[in-house]
């Protein structure tokens, strides 16, 4: 093994593990049992947006990656982002937006819940679609939801209880941890997207416009079913961003930790700049209406 494969191998099964648990646990140290009380509340928004993006995301953004995945790796990584829940940046950007936070909040955390125990059985029909029934990559169902297990919901749960138990610690150390983990999180994506760079540079027009085409039927699917569901303006913001914000970490984890194909990875790693891009648009515009809005009103009020 070579020096570069040396520092590949400590990335993928050493940087990337740590980074992802240290996020998580700093995301936890920001909740608390009531924001689960939420999640089931069984509100109308919660359930048409939470089962949107269960079933109406998945399908369009697999239904892309099976009719114009490159290769059969990219296929499998494609539909890993496909089936990804909202990211933990979506609550911060709804609250931005001036959207319902504890919808955004009640999503993110039913839909990662789902996702833990869902995701080795995503990967395992991703392979067997892409490679056949002799996939010459397997992946062990229930060592890999250990894993996963391992890397979001008991790292979340060790925050929380930090939280509990030291609140003024917590609220202090947090931050710097979760800055410090991402900026880890992003040279791993750097080195891995170096490595596959000749995938990247065969595959990247075709992968582009497939991310991106993704990105664009989620917030469609968005927008229509928060039309049809008739909610607010707060609930359709919330639902919206969810849509676009994904959580990329742990799909990256299972292809490259996992499944040692760091290939399938790419997906993925193009999300994180496109789907923020336009999320950030969207947000843009948003808030900008309202402005223009509250401008409006006041200048009718005064007149």
């Amino acid at each position: 093994m070579n020096l570069i494969q040396t520092v590949m191998h400590l990335s993928d099964s050493v940087l990337l593990p740590i980074a992802l648990w240290a996020v998580m646990f700093a995301m936890g140290t920001g909740l608390s049992p009531s924001d689960f009380i939420k999640a089931v509340s069984g509100r109308r928004a919660f359930l048409l947006g939470g089962g949107s993006m269960l079933f109406l995301v998945p399908a369009a953004g697999s239904l892309l990656a099976v009719l114009f995945g490159p290769t059969p790796a990219l296929v499998v990584g494609l539909i890993l982002l496909a089936t990804t829940p909202s990211g933990i940046l979506s609550n911060l950007l709804t609250d931005i937006a001036g959207g319902d936070v504890a919808l955004s909040v009640s999503i993110s955390l039913s839909l990662s819940l789902i996702y833990v125990f869902t995701l080795p059985f995503i990967a395992h029909l991703a392979l067997v679609h892409a490679f056949g029934a002799a996939a010459p990559i397997q992946i062990p169902l229930w060592d890999s939801l250990s894993h996963i297990l391992m890397v979001t919901l008991i790292p979340i749960a060790c925050g929380m209880v930090f939280r509990r138990l030291a609140p003024g610690w917590a609220a202090r150390v947090a931050p710097t941890i979760k800055t410090v983990a991402t900026v880890v999180l992003c040279i791993v994506f750097a080195m891995i997207t170096v490595q596959q760079f000749g995938v990247l540079k065969a595959s990247f027009g075709r992968l582009m416009a497939i991310v991106v085409a993704m990105n664009l039927s989620s917030i469609v699917i968005a927008l229509i079913v928060s039309k049809l569901g008739r909610l607010t303006r707060k609930e359709t913001i919330a639902v919206s961003v969810e849509h676009m914000i994904r959580q990329e970490g742990t799909a990256i984890f299972v292809a490259v930790t996992l499944l040692h194909r760091e290939d399938m990875s790419m997906p993925m790693i193009i999300n994180t700049f496109l789907g923020m891009a336009c999320c950030l648009t969207f947000v843009t515009i948003v808030t900008r209406r309202r402005a223009s809005a509250q401008v409006l009103a006041e200048s009718v009020i005064n007149t």
